[in-house]
């Protein structure tokens, strides 16, 4: 294998454009994505000694790199055609890349390593996706016949079929979208990556002063402090486990006060960005008002041409309020967990005056 090296990375379905616009600042070319159910799938070229830079990438789920790709599988002889790729050399050289990615150190292993393998496809096709697991792992099996198949695996290989069908080694874990801390068992709670693209969209520069007012266990507070650690970070919410959880994962990194959205004690204007993951009305029911003065107020909290970024799918309750504030705002569509939601970023308007 060269030093320049073919990778994939995955993200929420509608997020593959910021992702694009991350990977061509590292840089990396060929870039193309696809979609695969409820993620984008964003494969690239780059050279294997930025690797690890991929894990400043805040948005993506996982990291893969490409051992294999063929342009289509419609026969059994195809899945032959895509297996050949898994030579011994091949599959040894993209173990030393999930080392590097991973910052192991090479180490000899008492026990042979387990593998397994994935297949997502973005339709049903004829050839079934199990055949095609079962003809990776046949064929790894007799490449290295003393490692053993078992879920879950020290080694994980995939194959994403859209157009195309590529056959990849996971170079990354759960480490990697959830920050290397135990996601909060917390109804509702948002996932980190989801964070990082609202705080991506926000346009924030380090320094400034932010607000999340349903900030939950506070994971949208986590990510803007990690991010830009010289900010002043404010968070509110009113449910007692939620602050209390949220305490304890920021730590004095922020300042978090269980209190209802109208009683927080903020003057107009004091907030360059205010960031929130507002009630859809499944797991946190909607309350009156949260989506009419509940904006107001969240709009009066920001300076002059500042911020209001929310993760919603209730377009229909949110854009008529939008509208009667004579709010300019752009939406990010993305699919969260099987829904489709937006990310809104609302700009102030100039002299804006909260409705009485």
């Amino acid at each position: 294998m060269g030093n320049t090296i073919t990778l994939g990375v995955t993200c929420f379905a509608g997020l593959g454009p910021l992702v694009t616009k991350a990977l061509a600042r590292i840089p990396a070319t060929s870039i193309a994505t696809s979609r695969i159910r409820d993620h984008d799938f964003v494969s690239f070229r780059m050279d294997r000694d930025q690797l690890p830079r991929l894990r400043s990438l805040h948005v993506i789920e996982d990291v893969f790199l490409q051992i294999a790709r063929i342009d289509r599988i419609t026969a059994s002889g195809d899945v032959r055609k895509l297996c050949a790729g898994l030579k011994r050399a091949t599959v040894l050289d993209a173990i030393v890349c999930k080392n590097q990615f991973s910052r192991a150190a090479p180490h000899r292993r008492r026990k042979a390593p387990s593998y397994f393998c994935f297949v997502r496809q973005s339709r049903d096709h004829p050839i079934h996706r199990k055949k095609i697991a079962q003809g990776v792992m046949s064929t790894i099996g007799s490449a290295f016949p003393r490692w053993r198949a078992n879920d879950p695996a020290d080694l994980e290989f995939w194959v994403f079929w859209t157009k195309t069908a590529s056959l990849l080694l996971r170079l990354s874990d759960e480490r990697l979208k959830y920050r290397s801390r135990r996601p909060p068992e917390f109804r509702a709670a948002l996932r980190p990556t989801i964070a990082a693209a609202m705080v991506e969209l926000a346009q924030m520069s380090d320094g400034q002063t932010v607000l999340d007012p349903m900030c939950g266990t506070g994971t949208l507070l986590l990510e803007c402090s990690t991010r830009f650690p010289q900010s002043k970070v404010f968070g509110s919410d009113e449910s007692t486990d939620a602050v209390s959880i949220a305490k304890s994962r920021l730590g004095g990194k922020a300042s978090i006060r269980q209190c209802a959205l109208d009683d927080l004690p903020h003057d107009a204007g004091t907030f360059d960005r205010v960031m929130a993951n507002l009630p859809w009305g499944k797991q946190v029911p909607v309350r009156p008002g949260v989506y009419e003065a509940g904006l107001a107020r969240m709009l009066d909290l920001v300076v002059d041409g500042g911020r209001v970024v929310l993760l919603t799918p209730r377009r229909d309750l949110l854009e008529p309020t939008l509208r009667r504030l004579r709010a300019r705002w752009s939406a990010t569509p993305v699919r969260v967990l099987g829904t489709w939601a937006s990310i809104y970023v609302v700009t102030k308007p100039q002299n804006f005056r909260p409705p009485t």
